[in-house]
């Protein structure tokens, strides 16, 4: 049986609904210079409720050896726990590295998805949902999805940058408290001309196949966040263009800029 809402529908109601409220987080987008932000913070560190199926990986493994390297991983990072690393010795060690990422860009698989995060806006409801951040974290997710279809043209520069995700930045903060994620802005006029320069062509590159420029966070030590009398030491992060994932863009030390000194 089919049921109607005001004479028409309630299916053709619901994917009206959807539509709209599609198109008017697309615009919010569209009139922004920036990617949108799928990242979220509280108490400083990271917090993003839409982890576990964002990142749209194409590596599959088993139950009981992703249930061995959990328990791998956190007998490792109880070791770790003990020893302060400098943001640079985390990059070095790879500690941040998601190693078994693999960007997808299959077309038929891109497509699927797009399909699938397009439906889900049909079934969002405003009585069960916070309407502003699941369409805006929706819509975000279909730009990058649409951006993948371009990975081919601008693959040389991002294949470069290995990746993380989200959840290995929460795992990092938690194991290693006194570090700290934060504004690039904070630490712009302290990096070297290296990190601008990949800024630089990380902003153009994005541009190149979306329009838009992208967003940087930094990892650095919390007193650094506060002292601006030494020198610091960070890790550039970018939000990649092709999915809810990050770029490792490079860390930094003796090569920081310090202002004091010029």
């Amino acid at each position: 049986m089919e049921i109607k809402l005001f004479g028409r529908s309630l299916f053709q109601v619901k994917k009206e609904t959807g539509l709209y409220i599609f198109n008017t987080a697309s615009e919010q987008i569209k009139t922004s210079k920036f990617l949108p932000n799928f990242f979220t913070r509280s108490n400083g560190g990271g917090s993003n409720p839409m982890e576990g199926y964002i990142a749209i990986s194409q590596v599959t493994s088993n139950v009981s050896s992703l249930v061995g390297a959990k328990v791998k991983a956190r007998v490792e990072a109880k070791k770790e726990e003990a020893k302060k690393f400098t943001p640079k010795e985390v990059y070095s060690l790879k500690m941040l590295h998601d190693q078994e990422f693999v960007l997808n860009t299959d077309p038929v698989y891109v497509d699927e998805q797009l399909e699938i995060f397009k439906t889900k806006l049909e079934l969002i409801k405003s009585a069960e949902f916070d309407m502003n951040h699941g369409t805006n974290q929706i819509a975000s997710i279909i730009i990058r999805l649409e951006n993948r279809k371009k990975y081919p043209e601008v693959h040389e520069f991002f294949d470069q940058f290995p990746y993380t995700t989200t959840a290995k930045i929460e795992e990092l903060l938690k194991n290693h408290d006194y570090l700290q994620i934060g504004n690039v802005e904070e630490f712009v006029a302290d990096l070297p001309k290296e990190a601008i320069q990949t800024m630089k062509d990380y902003n153009n590159n994005t541009n190149k196949i979306c329009g838009k420029k992208a967003i940087f966070y930094i990892i650095a030590d919390k007193v650094d966040f506060e002292k601006r009398s030494v020198r610091r030491d960070p890790i550039l992060l970018a939000q990649s263009p092709f999915g809810h994932v990050w770029s490792i863009c490079g860390a930094w030390d003796k090569e920081m800029i310090f202002v004091d000194e010029l």
